[in-house]
């Protein structure tokens, strides 16, 4: 989440900025809770009240259309919360407003000894007019926390770090008096301790002895404060919010079951991806040693370089490979498999001429596996071709690598300043295998474009689709 103090004035001094900081992350849970829109406006050094942070409900209707954040309010439109400014306590509105054909009223709550900030309140008259047992209880609890928030900052329990937290889809809401003592539970809230094992009524019970109350509850009921805590009981996996008040807590419960069972499915499966990336690196590199073998047991010089090139072309693909096997998804750095790939053929290549310069520039950012692979071999069969026919005899020269990444497309180019190509020279129609392979691998399975220029040396460059 976004430093909520960023937003705040530069006058306010650690404490304020950090008790408001606070108060601003928890609005939305205020709002949503409370079924109105929530605002922080912050006394100016002129006296004026300005927002700084404000939410609109995801449960009810908006009394304001718009965010008021940055907006100076006038004691003629905010009357109740210039009041509670003034006063140093709480406003509780009762002229009603229109907005849109909307019609509410407005509570203000203020913050600070003297107040220095105020938490403005809007419910709709809908609202107000014709609540259920469910919206009394969340607005009372909204009330209550209003106050609490007033009087400072919500902090967790053990380690004093700044709380904040909102509602979320399906959790259930309970109050807990000072007695320790479930007051009230929501629907929800009943039906998701019920899957935990819970009998009977919840009110008037214990909180400390419903599932995980002890460990989730508990702490909150003897020090104040608030947590969050995940606990596992009855084969549930359960999420709990608790919030001190001044006589009590606020609980929101949640049954995050399903969630945490899918979570340990896809490590799962991400463990079992990355154990098959593992494994195709180790065949390829035993790939490459049985190659190698073979090329050693070889009298032919011919058939030694081609079981050479067989062995750069397996290991391009193994770097990759190696690569994915500790990545926590499927995409790699290309950037760093280039450098690794450049400098194996570069090392293969060493006997022909120690004076060869690799130059890797760029980068092409997270590259899908599928592309990495292919581009990884594309990489290494341009270089190998750039160091042993575009420096050719010389043994001695520079290749340059560039990498660049456009929006929907992935550049790539290998230059080398040697002889250059011969004339006459077709890419389309060269017998050269590595060539082949590069083509194939651009055009048919990458959907790219290759391109060759002449010039001082030879430029090879190749364009590649990408999705962003």
């Amino acid at each position: 989440m976004e430093d909520a103090s960023a937003a705040l004035p530069a006058w306010l001094e650690e404490g304020p900025r950090a008790h408001l900081g606070n108060v601003a992350r928890n609005l939305q849970f205020v709002a949503d809770l409370g079924y109105g829109d929530v605002a922080l406006a912050v006394r100016t050094p002129q006296g004026a009240l300005t927002v700084v942070a404000d939410a609109r409900p995801m449960t009810a209707v908006a009394a304001v259309a718009t965010s008021r954040a940055g907006k100076t309010l006038s004691a003629h439109d905010e009357p109740e919360a210039y009041r509670a400014l003034q006063s140093g306590r709480a406003v509780a509105g009762d002229r009603r407003r229109t907005t849109r054909g909307i019609q509410y009223v407005t509570s203000a709550h203020p913050i600070g000894d003297p107040a220095f900030a105020v938490i403005i309140r809007d419910l709709t008259q809908q609202v107000v007019d014709a609540p259920g047992t469910m919206e009394r209880q969340f607005m009372a609890l909204a009330d209550e926390l209003l106050e609490m928030l007033s009087a400072g900052p919500l902090s967790e329990v053990g380690t004093g770090r700044p709380f904040w937290t909102t509602r979320r889809a399906g959790d259930g809401v309970m109050r807990v008096d000072d007695a320790g003592r479930i007051a009230y539970a929501s629907p929800n809230a009943v039906n998701i301790l019920r899957l935990a094992g819970v009998e009977g009524s919840l009110t008037g019970a214990l909180a400390v002895e419903m599932p995980g109350g002890a460990q989730a509850v508990g702490p909150v009921l003897r020090s104040g404060g608030a947590l969050q805590s995940e606990v596992a009981v009855a084969g549930r996996v359960l999420l709990y919010r608790t919030v001190a008040l001044k006589a009590g807590a606020a609980v929101l419960v949640e049954d995050i079951t399903d969630a945490r069972r899918r979570d340990a499915e896809l490590k799962v499966k991400e463990a079992t991806i990355r154990e098959v990336h593992h494994r195709v690196k180790n065949n390829l590199q035993t790939i490459s040693s049985l190659l190698r073998i073979q090329s050693r047991r070889s009298d032919s010089p011919e058939t030694q370089r081609s079981l050479a090139e067989a062995v750069e072309r397996v290991g391009s693909m193994a770097v990759v490979h190696e690569m994915l096997s500790t990545s926590t998804d499927e995409t790699v750095d290309f950037g760093a498999a280039a450098r690794t790939v450049v400098d194996m053929v570069r090392q293969g290549l060493s006997g022909r001429g120690g004076d060869v310069l690799v130059d890797v520039g760029g980068t092409l950012g997270s590259v899908p596996a599928s592309a990495a692979t292919s581009l990884a071999l594309v990489t290494a069969e341009l270089v190998h071709n750039a160091i042993e026919h575009g420096l050719g005899e010389r043994g001695a020269g520079r290749v340059v690598v560039k990498m660049r990444r456009l929006p929907h497309e992935l550049q790539l180019s290998v230059r080398d300043d040697g002889c250059g190509l011969p004339e006459g020279f077709d890419p389309a129609t060269s017998a050269q295998l590595g060539l082949a392979i590069v083509r194939t691998i651009v055009e048919d399975d990458l959907r790219g474009t290759l391109e060759f220029r002449r010039g001082r040396g030879t430029t090879v460059s190749i364009s590649v689709p990408v999705e962003d």
